[in-house]
């Protein structure tokens, strides 16, 4: 299985980069798994800022399917999530997951998207929803794979 996140811009506290280098680290054993910084834009206004990172994002994805991460997005709980991860990797064996920037995506990458994904209603920061996304993503490789992981 192949398992790639792309974002545009990097994790800016070191904590949250060593837990995020962590389980990169603890999903090699399950998946080939990357992440990919597309590099943050450095406009002043936001709107700018969000259609220039959206142009790198659709250059990079190309016709591939992904998987948005969306506040509007549908939630799911550790055990949907690993069967979602375990449907997706069907055919081909590859996972895309896109996560914004700071602000967000353009609504062109909302509407390509094949499934927009929550992991809460809450607002988190672009490094921590990183984060959140591959422990969420090594607790279902867990699942798939048989093995306990904790509750």
């Amino acid at each position: 299985m192949k398992i790639e996140i792309i974002s545009p811009g990097k994790i800016k506290n070191d904590f949250i980069s060593v837990g995020f280098q962590e389980y990169l680290k603890r999903l090699k054993k399950f998946a080939k798994i990357t992440f990919t910084d597309l590099g943050s834009s450095h406009a002043f206004d936001q709107q700018t800022c969000v259609e220039e990172e959206s142009k790198k994002l659709l250059k990079y994805i190309g016709k591939r399917k992904f998987t948005l991460l969306d506040a509007n997005g549908i939630e799911m709980n550790t055990s949907e999530f690993s069967a979602f991860i375990k449907r997706e990797s069907e055919g081909n064996g590859e996972i895309l997951f896109v996560v914004g920037g700071i602000y967000g995506v353009s609504e062109e990458i909302k509407q390509l998207a094949n499934f927009k994904l929550s992991l809460s209603r809450m607002t988190f920061t672009h490094s921590m929803t990183l984060l959140l996304l591959v422990e969420q993503i090594y607790r279902a490789m867990k699942i798939i794979s048989g093995q306990p992981y904790d509750h």
